[in-house]
């Protein structure tokens, strides 16, 4: 069976016009790309917006729109299985992916279900960056023409990279005028072409910078003991300890060290009742979060 794979989303935000570009990453589980020996390589993708939503190269649109037609889909896809012993309205939410030939993430075409394909338009809606935002990135939408037209054909535009909304106004607008005067079709996708540097990039805008630090030096601390033993840490088949007093968890304060035991206690860990916290006189030092 011949059927689509979407491995991720990023929708783009256009200010002016109040509506998203849904962009998907996509490919054919039948096309694989050249791998190492001339064997296969992983499965084909890439980004562009004339998949599944824009069937009719509409490449924006408003949220509600978007969502709107998307529910239409479904019940169409109902109305078609009327009549269909097997395919009831319930087994076509479950199983939605088994019936459209798609899989949103991994696994098997049943294993997508309308909620999980719906969700990825209405997350990707509220997680779609502006043209600029993505520049910021290194990653910039541009326009071109499908394999087989040549640059100077007919007046083609020049592939660019949109850097800002005004230039994909800008661009689209030639782009319609060379489709109309040829009836020839085009694309938008992302640059880089590599779709795992598009990826990369917009990951590390999800990454959170570490927090900095700094040392602070203590002429004590604090620590979990039973009276003899300190508490070194817990584990799933109960705690481990250490004979010495200095050898175990250490805290920077008694509040932090007793809102540690009462965490224990409330979590039901084992024998977590028999620690109290005690400050032991001792040179230490703590790496403190700088707010």
């Amino acid at each position: 069976m011949s059927y689509d794979i979407i491995y991720n989303k990023q929708f783009v935000k256009l200010r002016k016009t109040g509506e998203v570009i849904p962009m998907l990453l996509a490919g054919s589980n039948n096309c694989y790309e050249i791998g190492v020996g001339g064997r296969n390589g992983r499965r084909v993708r890439s980004w562009d917006s004339l998949r599944y939503y824009n069937r009719k190269g509409k490449l924006s649109e408003k949220p509600d729109i978007i969502l709107d037609k998307l529910d239409a889909e479904l019940r169409s896809m109902i109305r078609r299985h009327r009549g269909d012993k097997e395919a009831k309205p319930a087994d076509i939410r479950n199983r939605f992916g088994y019936y459209a030939a798609i899989v949103v993430g991994s696994g098997m075409c049943g294993d997508t279900s309308w909620e999980k394909y719906r969700s990825l338009f209405v997350n990707g809606i509220k997680k779609a960056m502006t043209i600029e935002q993505l520049d910021d990135l290194g990653i910039n939408l541009y326009f071109g023409a499908f394999t087989g037209y040549k640059e100077s054909s007919n007046g083609k535009p020049a592939a660019v990279n949109l850097k800002t909304e005004q230039d994909y106004f800008t661009e689209i607008k030639k782009w319609r005028e060379w489709q109309n005067g040829n009836g020839k079709s085009f694309y938008l996708s992302f640059s880089p072409h590599s779709t795992d540097r598009v990826l990369d990039r917009l990951r590390s805008a999800k990454r959170k910078a570490p927090r900095e630090k700094t040392k602070v030096e203590q002429d004590h601390y604090f620590t979990l003991t039973d009276g003899y033993n300190a508490l070194t840490k817990y584990t799933s088949r109960g705690y481990r300890y250490s004979y010495s007093k200095t050898g175990g968890k250490k805290f920077r304060t008694e509040n932090g060290a007793e809102n540690y035991r009462k965490q224990l206690v409330i979590k039901g860990r084992y024998k977590a009742d028999i620690w109290k916290v005690e400050r032991i006189d001792s040179p230490y030092s703590f790496l403190v979060s700088i707010s």
